[in-house]
């Protein structure tokens, strides 16, 4: 490929390890409404399509209606718990920040492309003090199509004034990596996340998708250290 301009990364599972997070407002919530949480491997296989996903997930698993006033008032329950929450028991994985900074510092432009929503998002990094971390973020409802369509990814890239053949999606899972194929970029997927459950590695291996790494911070390494993926 082309030497990297622009990156773009996945949040959950990609830079950050949210599933402790998620799981303590699922556990609170549901113990709070006198149902049973599942566990949280469980849980950790519903993650990878956005909050509103992962809610209809859940749903199904506790037999409930998700447009039923429970399935609703859990929605606005698990929205509750997290917004307070602020992202406390989440985590970044070590050495990614320093590695989106190395980017920057090599004038490669680097974006979030996320499908958690935006007041979450923002939440989250302002809590850090990382909210201009990244050039752009796009979160899952300023699009009306979330990854794996590829309109979040396009709209990143339009902010920044960069191309398809000049830039990376950086992923834990199949949404990350298809929504990067059907945008036109290169795609490297990261072994830290999730994936639905299943092996991110062995998925690539059947989807036609070659560039598997440890985590985000050996991708980061790869681009400062070549120019390219």
């Amino acid at each position: 490929m082309r030497l990297v301009k622009a990156v773009l990364f996945d949040l959950d599972g990609t830079l950050v390890d949210s599933l402790p997070e998620l799981y303590h407002g699922v556990h609170t919530v549901l113990s709070d409404m006198g149902l049973k949480a599942p566990s949280q491997e469980a849980v950790g296989a519903m993650i990878g399509r956005g909050i509103l996903v992962l809610v209809q997930r859940l749903c199904a698993a506790l037999g409930i209606a998700v447009e039923s006033e429970q399935g609703r008032d859990l929605f606005d329950r698990l929205l509750k718990a997290w917004s307070e929450s602020g992202g406390r028991h989440m985590a970044f994985y070590p050495g990614v920040i320093e590695g989106v900074e190395q980017l920057k510092d090599k004038g490669i432009r680097v974006a979030l492309v996320t499908n958690k929503q935006r007041s979450l998002t923002v939440e989250f990094l302002q809590s850090r003090g990382l909210e201009s971390l990244f050039d752009t973020v796009v979160a899952g409802d300023d699009c009306p199509n979330n990854k794996p369509a590829p309109d979040m990814l396009i709209r990143a890239m339009t902010e920044m004034n960069v191309c398809a053949s000049e830039t990376v999606m950086v992923g834990d899972s199949r949404n990350d990596a298809l929504a990067g194929r059907a945008a036109g970029v290169s795609v490297a997927l990261v072994e830290t996340g999730y994936n639905e459950g299943v092996s991110i590695a062995d998925w690539a291996r059947e989807a036609g998708f070659t560039r598997v790494y440890p985590s985000a911070r050996k991708v980061c390494e790869r681009i400062v250290a070549s120019g390219r993926l």
